[in-house]
């Protein structure tokens, strides 16, 4: 006899459910702490690394390296964007690179930003030996690492081993955190910025000999309209260079000591390009002389003006002095007087475009690439997206040039009219005339397509033969049919599948199915009447009389139960289709004087029903008298007396298939 264990008889239960909870557990810590790795090709001139970033957000700003690498904050470094946006935090971003070659490989590790105030990139070695390197917009430029435009870090990888990159960036919430982390080889970034440099200089060149240009012309013709063209190209170049970290190298070149004017510049430099492009419309449009009776509207301009010039200057004094929620505050009422002020320069605009100005079209092609650059790099720098400065750098340069033919313009149609007022009148009367004549040849062509248009659609709804009656009388008159043939068929089981499906997907399946049928009635000579639910109708002899009316109209039902037997192998949903036939008297016609519908009725069209009714899924049911009319074409199989709904005891028989 055995001994009796003396552990309860709920323990080895309890021991699996414990075993099975830890290592649950450990392959869930090992999840959580799984890290993506990025291998870097040594050929590669550049390697993104914005799919092996983790994000931890700080919003204290407090943390060092040694609290980050402890493990409570390990796991919490999550896969994500290191593009927060507008936010006081301080982010950590956390990348691990391994260099597969037995060589050290040296690569300089990109931000793709300019302004950020705290930037800090720690290396962590597979000894777990850190390394430091710090810079941001609050340091000189000659403090930096690297000399770029955007915060570069020179960094070793060391042969055959994994390097982990931690990277603190934090704004002081008035400026979005936007990065793009790249590798770079030194060749390859240098010779980006050598493109963009050249770039910045052919722009820069550009500018200048317009700038030269309008400015002769000032001396030349003494018209205020050049010399403030000239002043809103300077101001444009100038914001283009130093604004929100800037395209161009304003701040290597100009103040590269002077870390807090370049922080506090790009308010000032925004300021100029938004004044003296307003201005220069103002004038050209020559608003006071239009609206002599409106003032005020003038004086409103001009007092918001104001009020945007208080507004960015108080703004700049209040970053200098780091009042951030302050500054916040300052700017939404800078924003609303920017608003109100660029809103009542565009409904001058769009008045004058209404009356015919041909100025209005240079300005508005001109300043709606402008304003769109101005509303994305808005959206980019509070997303915290990277910002599209080629995109904008291309609208300056666009606007540039549209406005220099504005003046071009304005000065050759001076000139005309000075010359001959005559010879511009005959011009005018001649193009007004081209104009009218075109638009005469195009009502034309437009009339011509609608009627078309109609015909095709008549024709999709009605038959042909109907369709011409009715288009050569206006009237369509009912046709009776000695021997016609009915077809009807009907999904098994519908109401019961559609209960359970999205409203979209059952459309999408009748329509899927009922675009077959057109085909094969199409194919097989069968007129269709309609759709009602999930039935469809058919009609073979009512267009045009035939004799093989009943032959088309089985083949045609044979082919549909093949495709819906064929289509449901492949389908998720599997429909099971019944198809009834009867042949006999009909009366075919249009009803109704508004969306016009062909149809067929009789007792033909009832008992062709029943026949659907009272068939079985999957096969073709037909009455006797079809029956005649194709038994010596299709073997069928006689079901003998059914009793159908209304109509007694009928004679039915299944089609088994064609003997021909």
């Amino acid at each position: 006899m055995c001994e009796k264990s003396s552990f309860p008889k709920w323990f080895p239960r309890q021991l699996l459910w414990m075993i099975v909870c830890i290592i649950c557990w450990v392959q869930s810590a090992m999840a959580s702490t799984e890290v993506n790795s990025l291998v870097i090709d040594s050929a590669a001139a550049q390697i993104a690394l914005s799919t092996a970033t983790y994000v931890f957000d700080d919003p204290s700003g407090k943390l060092t390296i040694d609290d980050v690498l402890k493990p409570e904050y390990a796991h919490r470094f999550q896969l994500g964007s290191s593009s927060p946006g507008l936010t006081p935090s301080a982010y950590w971003v956390r990348m691990t690179v391994i260099n597969p070659t037995d060589q050290t490989l040296v690569r300089w590790f990109d931000t793709g930003n300019r302004t950020l105030q705290e930037v800090d990139l720690y290396v962590v070695d597979a000894q777990g030996g850190t390394t430091r390197q710090s810079t941001g917009s609050t340091r000189r430029f000659g403090e930096r690492p690297l000399a770029t435009s955007t915060f570069v870090f020179p960094v070793t990888l060391a042969a055959g081993q994994h390097s982990e990159f931690y990277l603190r960036v934090r704004s002081t919430g008035y400026l979005g955190i936007s990065t793009v982390l790249r590798l770079w080889h030194s060749e390859a970034y240098e010779a980006q910025d050598k493109q963009d440099k050249l770039i910045w200089s052919v722009i820069l060149g550009v500018a200048l000999a317009l700038f030269v240009i309008n400015v002769m012309l000032y001396v030349s013709l003494k018209d205020i309209s050049y010399i403030l063209y000239a002043l809103s190209l300077v101001s444009i170049v100038w914001s283009a260079s130093s604004s929100v970290g800037g395209f161009g190298p304003a701040y290597e070149y100009f103040w590269p000591n002077l870390p807090l004017l370049e922080q506090s510049m790009w308010v000032l430099a925004i300021l100029p390009s938004s004044i003296f492009p307003i201005l220069f419309v103002i004038h050209v449009l020559d608003f006071r002389k239009i609206y002599p009776k409106l003032r005020a509207f003038t004086l409103i301009c001009m007092s918001l003006l104001a009020i945007c010039v208080c507004v960015q200057i108080t703004g700049t004094l209040l970053q200098i002095l780091g009042s951030t929620r302050t500054l916040q505050f300052v700017y939404f009422l800078g924003t609303l007087a920017w608003t109100f002020l660029y809103s009542g320069v565009i409904w001058g605009t769009l008045k004058e475009f209404k009356r015919g100005s041909r100025a209005t079209k240079y300005i508005i092609i001109g300043f709606s690439p402008v304003m769109l650059s101005t509303l994305v790099l808005g959206v980019q720098h509070n997303l915290g997206l990277p910002m599209s400065w080629h995109f904008s750098l291309a609208a300056g340069a666009w606007e540039w040039f549209v406005l220099a033919l504005l003046l071009a313009d304005r000065f050759s149609q001076e000139v005309k009219a000075k010359i001959g007022a005559q010879s511009a009148l005959v011009q005018t009367l001649q193009r007004s005339e081209q104009a009218l004549e075109q638009q005469v040849i195009q009502r034309t062509r437009e009339l011509t397509h609608e009627q078309a248009r109609t015909k095709e659609l008549l024709h999709n709804i009605l038959p042909d033969n109907i369709a011409k009656e009715l288009l050569t009388t206006g009237i369509t008159k009912p046709i009776r049919h000695e021997s016609a043939t009915v077809m009807f068929t009907d999904f098994a089981g519908f109401t019961r599948a559609v209960s359970t499906m999205p409203a979209d997907q059952i459309v999408a399946e009748l329509n899927e199915v009922f675009a077959a049928f057109d085909d094969i009635c199409d194919a097989e000579g069968v007129e269709k009447i309609k759709t009602i639910g999930d039935a469809y109708m058919a009609a073979a002899g009512v267009s045009v009389a035939c004799v093989n009316h009943a032959q088309r109209a089985v083949r045609a039902g044979l082919r549909m139960v093949a495709f819906v037997e064929q289509r449901n192998a492949d389908s998720a949903f599997k429909w099971r289709v019944r198809v009834g036939i009867h042949s006999g008297p009909v009366i075919a016609g249009v009803v109704g004087k508004r969306k016009f519908a062909f149809d067929i009725w009789g007792d033909t069209v009832n008992i062709a029903s029943r026949m659907e009714s009272s068939g079985e899924a999957g096969k073709v049911n037909v009455s006797a008298y079809s029956y005649h009319l194709i038994r010596k074409d299709f073997a069928c199989e006689y079901r003998g007396q059914v009793d159908a709904k209304g109509k007694g005891e009928v004679d039915m028989y299944f089609v088994a298939g064609s003997l021909v």
